[in-house]
């Protein structure tokens, strides 16, 4: 009997010891565990720790200096705790959003993931670009940027006599205007047009400039088909009354040119020609990068 006691005593005292060094090898980890996870969130520099997701010191900054903030640590503490909370609290806000799939279920927060997406590929790598990548841009793609011609005229804008009437701007609204347009036109026949302007101009919405502009200039001022009528006058003819808005303009060309095609024009261009190029180089980083995302995901298209 003794024996058998004994036996039971050296079997309960080794599970004893075996629970011990199991114990004590358990606290251990833990303690190991826990100092890797200090000693990494200290490496990383943490601000903060949201529900296992780590806010760097270098987020926080970067967060700070977005919101135009000019930090000095040791002087702000109270901005700094002010910005941590809402960084935590928009950090916490994000993760409900996933949590909830809007990023599957809300087309804007798609669309939004989808551009700030697209914006950091783009950014990871600036351009470089060099005055020999330009140059062989705008040899390439010279039709692009062939320059239109440059007008410059005069105007006189006479009003309609009746701004509400349903015939605005129709053959019998002209007629109305006839004994002012009879005398203006024949003033033009021994007197400057400048000096008829300053009698008989009623334009009091924008300022006409008078100096050579582009075509297109021109086009945003008064649209493209009065643009044309204007650049298809000979040089100091008088066009006829056209309609605008309320009244109706008269113009005189003054000017008219062709830009050359030269190294001055080429100055002249070059931020939209660097614009362009940009914008090449970033569709083209998009379209690899979209195909390096699909090469290396399983797709599997279904039949309409």
């Amino acid at each position: 009997m003794i024996h058998a006691m004994t036996k039971i005593l050296n079997k309960n005292t080794l599970i004893f010891i075996i629970a011990t060094i199991l114990g004590i090898s358990l606290i251990f980890y833990e303690t190991i565990s826990f100092n890797n996870k200090f000693l990494q969130l200290k490496n990383k520099k943490a601000v903060a720790l949201v529900n296992d997701v780590v806010i760097s010191e270098d987020q926080f900054l970067k967060y700070a200096s977005n919101l135009g903030a000019d930090i000095q640590p040791e002087d702000d503490v109270e901005i700094l705790e002010l910005l941590l909370e809402r960084m935590i609290e928009e950090e916490l806000l994000v993760q409900r959003g996933i949590e909830l799939d809007l990023h599957k279920k809300d087309i804007g927060v798609r669309k939004e993931m989808i551009k700030q997406v697209i914006d950091f590929i783009i950014q990871v790598e600036a351009n470089q670009i060099s005055e020999e990548d330009i140059r062989d841009f705008y040899n390439e793609n010279i039709g692009r940027y062939t320059p239109t011609q440059k007008i410059q005229f005069q105007s006189i804008y006479i009003n309609s006599l009746n701004k509400e009437s349903v015939l605005l701007g129709t053959e019998s609204d002209l007629k109305t205007l006839q004994p002012k347009l009879s005398k203006l036109y024949e003033e033009l026949k021994t007197t400057d047009f400048i000096e008829i302007k300053s009698s008989f101009d009623e334009n009091n919405f924008f300022e006409v400039p008078d100096k050579l502009i582009n075509i297109k200039d021109c086009n945003l001022l008064f649209g493209k088909s009065i643009c044309n009528q204007i650049a298809l006058l000979n040089l100091d003819e008088v066009s006829q009354p056209i309609f605008f808005d309320n009244g109706y303009f008269i113009f005189k060309l003054v000017d008219r040119i062709k830009q050359e095609i030269d190294e001055e024009y080429y100055n002249e261009i070059k931020e939209k020609i660097i614009f362009d190029y940009n914008n090449g180089l970033d569709d083209e980083k998009l379209k690899k990068y979209l195909k390096y995302l699909k090469d290396n995901s399983d797709i599997t298209r279904y039949p309409f």
